[in-house]
């Protein structure tokens, strides 16, 4: 049985955020990610942080995650 679209764009994220992030589609086919750790602190989500991340499609939730991690490594070398 060939591999849909989508379950093709759910394991590239998963390849690329799956460390970090817990990514699924919901029914209505909004795509989602949380991140895999407990919270975040008020610093970080004054710097622009958020710890549920979605996308009408998977390209809008990679340009999402991207943005976040770009985020949080320019709060390391802060």
């Amino acid at each position: 049985m060939p591999i849909s679209a989508d379950d093709l764009a759910w394991s590239q994220l998963r390849n690329e955020y799956g460390g970090h992030w817990s990514i699924w589609r919901s029914d209505a086919g909004r795509w989602y990610a949380t991140r895999m750790r407990r919270s975040l602190s008020r610093n970080e989500m004054d710097r622009g942080l958020i710890m549920t991340a979605s996308g009408e499609d998977a390209e809008e939730l990679r340009d999402l995650l991207t943005a976040q991690e770009r985020i949080g490594g320019q709060m390391i070398s802060s």
